[in-house]
């Protein structure tokens, strides 16, 4: 699937998930999205073949954008002189910030995925299922080297990616403490855990 290049397409993709978001894709019509974008319900087949292209092209946007910005901060952290905390904290940091960028991707993920077909769903589930290997790949270096503790590493990549994905349903920008603020808690947590020594 090529990426839709013209800016119209951009802007349909940008207004269907916030409704998909606010309604759900199921309620979401055609017409609704023309009028968000201020175009016709022509115009928007110009650009895709139907509602549930639309659906799919936000999934893998979203999906690609998440495994190619964690593969080049683990990239720049492995190839240089970093600390493990300072490593960790950076990688980690790269992904919360893609993903509350894509914060309505989540919702849509866990509830309007299904109705795309399966051979679809298929192509991003394995998007996330890569982005997950690359992480436990990362961990399970560290763990081989003797840097960090010799936790099993799938518990481990679920542990951090589980806790992040939670970001969408509680964390609020620019309410209590930054997205920055709350990762180094986060690090901390998991680096060194809750006990005083």
């Amino acid at each position: 699937m090529q990426e839709p290049r013209h800016e119209t397409a951009n802007e349909i993709l940008a207004a269907a998930q916030d409704l998909f978001y606010e309604k759900g894709y199921e309620k979401t019509t055609t017409r609704e999205l023309a009028e968000r974008v201020g175009i016709s319900k022509a115009a928007v087949y110009h650009h895709f073949e139907n509602k549930e292209e639309i659906l799919y092209t936000i999934c893998l946007k979203a999906s690609y954008e998440l495994i190619g910005n964690m593969r080049l901060a683990i990239e720049r952290n492995t190839s240089a002189d970093v600390p493990v905390p300072e490593q960790i904290k950076d990688i980690i940091l790269e992904y919360a910030r893609t993903y509350i960028k894509n914060k309505n991707f989540n919702k849509i993920l866990l509830y309007e995925i299904e109705f795309l077909p399966m051979d679809k769903k298929r192509v991003i589930l394995d998007k996330e299922t890569e982005n997950f290997h690359q992480l436990r790949s990362y961990l399970r270096g560290l763990i081989d080297e003797g840097r960090i503790k010799s936790f099993n590493s799938t518990v481990l990549t679920f542990s951090l990616l589980g806790t992040l994905h939670w970001l969408f349903f509680w964390f609020k920008p620019h309410k209590g403490l930054s997205l920055e603020e709350v990762i180094d808690q986060f690090v901390e947590i998991h680096l060194y855990g809750m006990i005083k020594e």
